[in-house]
């Protein structure tokens, strides 16, 4: 299904999301039982007669002590309002009557297979949406490190190059969320495989894959903006029969988002509905990088609520941008001259620019919407290939912030969220 997918090269994969997964809940385990929760105090004891200092905070004395990673530490935030949607529903409000932040916002196709798959994990006594919810986010993303795989072979990376970028992604700050009941895997799938599909000819599977991402998150509507792009780039006039049947897959592939959207107009009496209640949710529509320059003006540690930490919010845009930027710069009569790399560019440069146009004051959730852009990562290895201490660099922040990242999850802040 993937050219160039070796058994030798799906068992590097697999080992490094192993590694990766593993090291993430050691960092969550020894974080929840060495550092304070952010919503319950912590306790603090007198030590014993000589001890220095005389009074601290309480800590597991022998391994048995310890508490090991439960349910409740993977699933949090958004992931309560896959669980509504998948056992409940959507909420039955009108648009116009007064009600409290609905979850029309969360698109149903991760819900949807949440319900599906625990159905059948059901019939033999498996039922927790936690549990079932982390399981596919897992599974989804292992298929997308694979998709991605053979992206970077279709932009012509060596086995080193390839290695880097799916390491640069299992450390990404965020990569936690790829294994938690969230749809941040399931939507790196899909786009991973919109991207291979596209470039590789394959339009129908593109088209599919495109379509489904439209009802999995906002930015769904890029990935059928890419592939529409390749069609138009590979396909030659005149026009045949081929050029009907693409036609009609493009179509087909807007019937995951009409059906949606129909939806919501009977159940809340407007089509816009997910997109209007947003603001319900603190989010409104933005200038660009509204919030990022506000950062300038007012830099901030911790947002109202404690829902963004400021400065490592701020840290990861600026290296995001820089890379982004810094390819335009350096690579940009490249970009000039094929067509196709131009609009990988820009199809990443519109799924950083809507994380930077959701809010106008803070950059709450900008570092995790960020993390499905695949040009990204592939921009990173290919402008440090010749540059070891900026790679070093790149990866040193990401692994960084990730265990802040983990270890705050697993505690109970939000900023990450």
């Amino acid at each position: 299904m993937i050219r160039g997918l070796t058994g030798r090269s799906l068992r590097s994969i697999a080992g490094l999301f192993l590694i990766s997964r593993i090291l993430i809940l050691f960092a969550g385990y020894v974080g929840t039982n060495l550092f304070a929760a952010y919503t319950e105090p912590p306790v603090y004891i007198q030590q014993g007669p000589g001890v220095v200092p005389e009074r601290a905070m309480k800590l597991p004395f022998d391994l048995s002590d310890t508490r090991w990673p439960n349910e409740k530490d993977f699933a949090k935030f958004d992931s309560f309002a896959y669980f509504d949607i998948a056992v409940h529903g959507y909420d039955r409000y009108r648009i116009e009557e007064p009600h409290p932040p609905a979850n029309w916002v969360f698109f149903p196709l991760y819900p949807l297979v949440l319900r599906a798959a625990a159905a059948l994990t059901g019939l033999f006594g498996l039922t927790s949406l936690t549990i079932v919810g982390s399981l596919l986010s897992n599974v989804f993303f292992f298929a997308a490190l694979l998709y991605v795989f053979g992206i970077c072979r279709q932009q012509n990376l060596d086995e080193s190059q390839t290695r880097a970028v799916l390491v640069l992604m299992l450390l990404y700050p965020t990569s936690l969320f790829y294994s938690l009941p969230y749809t941040e895997s399931l939507f790196l799938l899909l786009s991973a495989a919109s991207l291979y599909y596209s470039s590789d000819k394959r339009y129908a599977l593109a088209f599919i894959a495109a379509g489904l991402s439209t009802v999995t998150r906002v930015p769904g509507v890029m990935n059928l903006f890419f592939v529409a792009g390749m069609v138009l780039l590979n396909e030659r006039f005149p026009l045949t029969k081929r050029h009907l049947r693409l036609a009609s897959y493009g179509l087909l592939s807007l019937l995951p988002i009409g059906l949606y959207l129909l939806f919501m107009k009977i159940r809340t009496g407007d089509w816009l509905a997910p997109f209007h209640e947003q603001s319900s949710w603190y989010r409104q529509t933005a200038l660009p990088f509204t919030n990022y320059a506000h950062y300038f003006q007012k830099p901030y540690f911790m947002a109202p609520g404690g829902w963004d930490n400021g400065l490592l919010a701020f840290v990861m845009s600026t290296a995001v941008i820089l890379v982004y930027l810094g390819f335009l710069i350096l690579r940009g009569k490249e970009l000039i001259r094929e067509p196709r790399q131009l609009l990988l560019w820009v199809y990443g440069a519109l799924l950083i620019v809507i994380p930077f146009s959701s809010q106008p004051f803070y950059l709450a959730s900008v570092v995790r919407y960020m993390m499905v852009c695949i040009p990204f990562y592939l921009y990173t290895v290919r402008l440090t290939t010749s540059r070891d201490n900026a790679r070093f660099a790149y990866k040193m922040l990401f692994a960084v912030i990730h265990i802040i990242t983990v270890i705050g999850f697993f505690n109970d802040y939000y900023f990450m969220a």
